[in-house]
């Protein structure tokens, strides 16, 4: 029998489980807490069939092999073998002077390195035979070769070795942090974080977050201060999520909050957390959590966004193949009715000729990619 302590603590985790939930009691909640009124048991009667339908779906995920029926007890098991976080940075412990002048001349080094290696990169593609200037450039987004300021600057760094990078010239050349502001690398030493005592470099440097929606939960994840080995066991962690969790793809649609999602969520929290256990050393609670959170929402935008584009391209590339225009062939597939998630986008694209324009530059973008 499960302890009334367990109880409690797996009421609490099976909330974070179920994602977007805004809170609300889990299935699991529901079948561990009583009845607290005639209303509630009233309430409990009218959720009885949502609640079967639910209970049959696992039972057909278990039949179909999709997924793993994890106990709660399990569940707890696999959760308490996950490692604590990293011990608490106090950010308000800074470095000396004597320190910061030996930051500023190392990280002055990271970026001398990082540019140069940018500019061998360069030369390299250059040198490619037949070679396409058009798509270096777009490649290489920022990287202006016509600035003439920017290729003496490259000529003459090209001439620099590091032995001669003194702490003058370092100086001299602004520790060369216009390279962060310019945009000229994607990551930068974080401000805030440029005088705090208890952070080691790595934990300092944080990717851009170009226009504030580059990355999500940016302002989240730069403030973990992981070292460079666990954010690379956390990579691995979610390409691992994507591969044994992509059973779910096919009820991210459930309304939320629903027993289904719930039901659903927490078998797959439940295996997230089982696959964090018993196959990585350095994935946190919050870690684990946070690759689950990100493995289902990018499942999601790929559902809303991408899912069955490929067929409807596909087949709408083939109609045009036989001369027919692309209004004729897009009205065919439509009423082909064989891409649910795409059916009212070709429809509003059959009423609208703005939908119409888009939807051909997008087949001709899925054509030449």
């Amino acid at each position: 029998m499960t302890r009334p302590s367990r109880v409690r603590r797996l009421a609490r985790l099976a909330k974070a489980a179920s994602h977007g939930n805004g809170g609300a009691i889990t299935a699991d909640d529901r079948e561990e807490e009583p009845p607290a009124s005639d209303d509630t048991a009233h309430a409990t009667e009218e959720n009885n069939i949502p609640l079967r339908e639910a209970k049959l779906l696992i039972q057909k995920l278990d039949e179909l092999g999709l997924g793993e029926a994890i106990g709660k007890e399990d569940f707890l098991d696999y959760y308490d073998q996950l490692p604590s976080p990293p011990p608490w940075i106090d950010l308000q412990v800074e470095l000396e002077d004597g320190e910061l002048h030996a930051l500023d001349l190392r990280h002055a080094l990271y970026r001398f390195r990082y540019y140069k290696l940018q500019l061998s990169q360069q030369v390299s593609k250059k040198e490619q035979p037949h070679h396409d200037k058009s798509r270096l450039l777009e490649e290489d987004e920022g990287w202006d070769w016509e600035d003439d300021a920017r290729l003496e600057e490259d000529h003459h760094l090209k001439s620099i070795s590091e032995e001669d990078c003194t702490a003058e010239f370092l100086k001299e050349q602004g520790y060369f942090k216009h390279f962060e502001e310019d945009g000229t690398f994607d990551w930068f030493f974080h401000p805030g974080y440029l005088d705090c005592a208890g952070l080691n470099d790595y934990q300092r440097l944080v990717l851009q977050n170009y226009g504030g929606t580059e990355y999500a939960r940016w302002s989240e994840y730069h403030r973990y201060f992981h070292s460079y080995k666990i954010e690379q066991e956390y990579v691995k962690y979610c390409e691992e999520l994507f591969k044994q969790l992509k059973w779910m793809e096919d009820y991210l649609h459930f309304d939320v909050p629903s027993f289904k999602w719930d039901f659903i969520s927490s078998r797959g929290a439940y295996q997230a957390i089982k696959i964090a256990a018993t196959g990585f050393h350095e994935i946190t609670p919050a870690l684990a959590y946070n690759g689950y959170y990100e493995c289902t929402e990018s499942m999601s935008y790929d559902l809303t966004w991408f899912k069955e584009l490929d067929g409807v391209y596909l087949e709408i590339w083939r109609r045009t193949q036989k001369m027919k225009s692309f209004r004729d062939a897009l009205e065919e597939v439509h009423n082909l009715n064989r891409f649910p998630l795409r059916q009212h986008r070709m429809k509003h694209a059959l009423e609208f000729d703005d939908t119409m324009e888009e939807m051909k530059k997008e087949v001709g973008y899925f054509l030449h990619t």
